[in-house]
């Protein structure tokens, strides 16, 4: 037997026990908390801070966690959504409009805006499932919903219309800088609140993946209607799946808006937010659970190297980066979490023409 094989096998019989996905969890989070120190190591003599700065880090991270959210929807119950950028804007512009209006803490206002957004999940799909609904018109139905919201706040005077809202001091709503103000003076704090973040997503998914709740949510991706035979309540638990996506990803939107100093509706709402939102999952793997985490460590990093390195020719950047999803979106549909095993197949391939050849 060879190093190569032996190695697959243990490695096999160590996935086959029920700790496993503890330990990668362990392992998993455990490099993404030594990150910031691991950029500042010199490479060939040139630190990795260059090229992935702890601001990039942290935007991968967010969708990271925003893409994590959408899978629980889309991945899980194959509803795919094209307006997360809905319920992403409401929990960013309920947070700080609690906070800027009424002084009220951002934790408070964060969790409030998870509950507006997930009502307002409900509502779109109460609305889409009822008249049925599926695929590429699910799809635009969503958007629509998601552009009808960012019309209606870029024409609200009471939510500052498209000037949106300024971030403001923690001294303006009673706090100081700190956990407890959701404001710190430096990136590191927001990088490691941001794990935590994904952390919670992580094990929520991870929990409802592996529960009969995850069953069904599978069965209906699969075949609803084999589903709806065999006694699965589809829209009971499409609309499950939809609130649950929309709660964490209006808690990743508060995030963003106590990360940058504003926000407006033609960010948070913006049109190509749904892409960046949706886009580490497809990258990844829709439906896995680490697929979401992967896709963003590929997708983000080199969105921003595109952008820093071709800077000079106008485009040049979009043009490179569009390439390279174009090529993993047709070579890979399965997601980037599917390289291992399409290796594994390639391998025994090639072992079984040797053999026959011998």
């Amino acid at each position: 037997m060879s190093a190569i094989e032996s190695v697959r096998d243990r490695y096999r019989t160590f996935d086959d026990r029920r700790y496993a996905p503890l330990v990668k969890g362990v392992a998993l989070f455990g490099l993404l908390a030594a990150l910031p120190t691991l950029i500042e190591i010199d490479v060939a003599g040139m630190e990795i801070a260059a090229l992935l700065s702890l601001k990039v880090l942290i935007l991968t991270v967010i969708y990271a966690y925003t893409a994590q959210a959408w899978n629980i929807m889309s991945g899980y119950t194959g509803q795919f959504s094209f307006g997360h950028a809905a319920f992403f804007g409401v929990g960013a512009y309920a947070t700080q409009a609690l906070v800027v209006d009424f002084a009220v803490n951002p934790w408070v206002g964060m969790l409030v805006g998870g509950v507006l957004a997930a009502g307002y999940g409900l509502v779109i799909g109460a609305l889409s499932f009822r008249f049925n609904l599926q695929g590429h018109y699910f799809a635009l139905a969503t958007l629509a919903f998601a552009e009808l919201l960012r019309f209606v706040v870029t024409n609200m005077s009471e939510l500052r219309g498209a000037n949106g809202y300024f971030k403001p001091f923690p001294r303006d709503y009673g706090a100081e800088y700190g956990l407890v103000a959701f404001q710190f003076q430096n990136d590191l704090p927001y990088y490691y609140l941001i794990v935590g973040f994904l952390l919670v997503v992580t094990l929520v998914s991870w929990l409802i993946k592996n529960s009969w709740v995850g069953l069904y949510f599978f069965a209906i991706r699969e075949d609803e209607r084999a589903a709806a035979s065999v006694g699965v309540p589809s829209f009971r638990y499409k609309l499950i799946g939809v609130a649950v996506s929309a709660f964490f990803t209006a808690l990743g939107g508060a995030y963003w808006s106590m990360y940058f100093n504003t926000i407006r509706p033609d960010t948070v709402f913006a049109l190509f937010k749904n892409v960046e939102l949706l886009l580490p999952a497809v990258v990844g793997g829709p439906g896995t659970l680490l697929g979401p985490i992967v896709g963003s460590f590929i997708v983000t990093p080199v969105s921003e190297i595109a952008r820093t390195t071709f800077s000079d020719i106008n485009g040049l950047d979009r043009i490179i980066y569009g390439a390279f999803l174009v090529a993993i979106v047709i070579y890979s549909p399965r997601g980037v979490v599917s390289w291992p095993s399409q290796a594994r197949a390639l391998w025994n391939r090639v072992r079984g023409d040797e053999e026959v050849s011998e």
